[in-house]
């Protein structure tokens, strides 16, 4: 085993443990280390990243769901928006500048985690629920607000790689009033259908590296495995602190990135 399959392997892991703790695709961790590691161009890290989501998607939300920390209904709505948007965020990015990808991941990442981290100090200092506890829109609202976040959650998956589980899971919490464990379950459900979807529109252009993705997958289902057992073993406010601290440093530390030049070659123009 030489040294770039044992980092793509290590990559993996991580990138799994994060999935099945954290109900995201594990992009926020496996994108920068694709690209800042191992040299990796920004779109082909974006198309490889959600090609290793699926596999990783499917191990966290089977373990979760065995679990029943999925609401299904919830899933299904998500899950229409997504799929679209992901198709839509892949094309995207023929038009964007790696430097803008890179930046708009950043920002994204910064007020999510601050958003979650805010939450878990007010109910460390004697708020008796999170800020969306109160919340749990049905009927036609809940639709009309599940298909909104699925659509906006996929767009970011196509454009920037990641499974679109940074924009679910905080406004499920947020915003419909599910537990953590149970917005992570049901976006790692949702995730499935948007890396299926984002990933076949990159593969189309180019994007994706086949070898390298194989790799990264087998050291995510193993990860993924540990990380989805740790999540049902771990508190709603554990989970949500260590959740918004991981997404504001990995996006303070993709702002500070200098940025690329557009022609950086990729598969899809040699």
């Amino acid at each position: 085993m030489n040294g770039r399959t044992a980092r793509l392997l290590v990559i993996g892991a991580i990138t799994g443990v994060a999935s099945g703790l954290l109900g995201v695709g594990g992009g926020f961790v496996m994108v920068p280390a694709l690209v800042y590691l191992l040299k990796v161009p920004q779109r082909e890290a974006n198309g490889t990243s959600l090609a290793v989501i699926i596999p990783v998607a499917i191990v966290g939300a089977t373990i979760l769901g065995g679990g029943h920390q999925i609401d299904f209904q919830v899933g299904i709505i998500l899950a229409i928006g997504s799929v679209g948007g992901a198709v839509a965020g892949a094309r995207l990015t023929r038009r964007l500048s790696d430097m803008v990808l890179r930046r708009t991941f950043g920002v994204l990442a910064v007020i999510v985690g601050v958003l979650i981290i805010g939450d878990a100090l007010l109910h460390a200092v004697g708020v008796s629920a999170h800020a969306g506890s109160g919340l749990r829109p049905s009927g036609l609202s809940l639709w009309a607000m599940a298909l909104l976040v699925g659509i906006v959650a996929g767009v970011l998956s196509g454009l920037l790689g990641i499974g679109g589980g940074a924009v679910m899971v905080p406004a499920m919490t947020l915003l419909m009033g599910l537990s953590q464990h149970v917005a992570q379950g049901t976006s790692l459900l949702v995730i499935i259908p948007t890396a299926i979807s984002g990933s076949i529109t990159h593969y189309r252009m180019g994007n994706i590296r086949l070898p390298t993705a194989a790799w990264l997958a087998v050291g995510g289902v193993l990860g993924a495995v540990a990380g989805a057992a740790l999540a049902l073993a771990s508190s709603d406010e554990l989970l949500r602190a260590v959740f918004g601290t991981y997404l504001a440093f990995t996006g303070f530390r993709m702002l500070q990135a200098p940025g690329t030049l557009v022609a950086q070659p990729t598969m899809a123009n040699r």
